[in-house]
């Protein structure tokens, strides 16, 4: 019966390590990616927090943004720009970032055109 017990445990331990890497993975490991601004600056708003509360004198923008990966594979994420004064990102710009599967990890920054592969910049344009 111990035997028994010890081994539905320590197949419990495992499914919920393998989910816990699994997640971890998906959600902060990331690549870079790039992505063209679009050429509309989204409406500023109120900033909210998760549970949908205001958060006093803070605002953003709201972007959807196609990355385009260094494989060539695409993803779109939304990404928002907050700050107590944000400044848009600039229409038109390149950004680059490093992304996961589930969000934006780090940036977006805006890069120049020459610092971007070739291939990534075929498939932005």
């Amino acid at each position: 019966m111990k035997k028994i017990i010890a081994l539905i445990a320590l197949v419990a331990v495992g499914v919920v390590g393998f989910k816990g890497w699994q997640y971890y993975q998906e959600t902060y490991q990331g690549v870079t990616a790039y992505a063209l601004v679009p050429d509309t600056v989204p409406e500023k708003v109120q900033t909210v927090d998760d549970s949908g509360n205001k958060i006093d004198g803070w605002s953003s923008y709201d972007y959807q943004l196609t990355f385009v990966k260094a494989d060539g594979s695409t993803q779109q994420l939304e990404y928002e720009l907050s700050n107590s004064d944000p400044t848009p990102l600039r229409p038109g710009a390149i950004v680059k970032a490093e992304i996961s599967q589930k969000r934006v990890i780090e940036g977006p920054n805006e890069v120049p055109q020459d610092k971007v592969p070739a291939e990534v910049l075929k498939k932005l344009q």
